[in-house]
């Protein structure tokens, strides 16, 4: 019984381990200019990592969360306006990191307007990864981009 029930806990364990693989959107594509954020733990949370802003020769801007120190819990994530410090609206809505990776592609602001990889480098903005779905008003870590960094 013992034996089973050992054999059960680490299906499970290898199950969620290989379901919480990195999925590349710019793999085979040629990265013409990158920039790493370092994304710094809010609170407590010891929820670090870093926010990936890559450029590819298609002109696709994609930007890729990876924490570090996180569960497998969804994490919503955002572009918000102004520096962390200061806070601001929603600019872009990413993809939820979901097993510790989020990866989006991203065209446009939520407000439908046009915005490139210079265009993000430039913005007066930061990122914003909260606690989860339900608690949208704990940020667990946060990195100030663009004219902020």
């Amino acid at each position: 019984m013992k034996k089973s029930t050992s054999l059960l806990v680490l299906f499970a364990f290898i199950v969620v381990l290989g379901g919480c693989k990195k999925d590349n959107a710019t793999e085979g594509s040629e990265i013409l200019q990158s920039k790493v954020y370092q994304l710094e733990a809010m609170g407590g949370s010891n929820v670090s990592g870093t926010a990936t802003f890559t450029e590819d020769i298609e002109g696709k801007t994609t930007i890729l969360l990876e924490l570090e120190g996180s569960t497998t819990d969804e994490h919503p994530a955002f572009i918000r306006y102004n520096s962390a410090s200061i806070g601001g609206d929603v600019a872009i809505t990413l993809k939820k990191c979901t097993c510790s990776v989020g990866e989006t592609v991203v065209s446009k602001l939520d407000n439908g307007e046009p915005i490139d990889y210079d265009g993000l480098l430039r913005l007066d903005g930061h990122i914003s990864i909260h606690q989860s779905p339900k608690n949208l008003e704990t940020i667990v870590s946060t990195a100030n981009i663009g004219v902020n960094e």
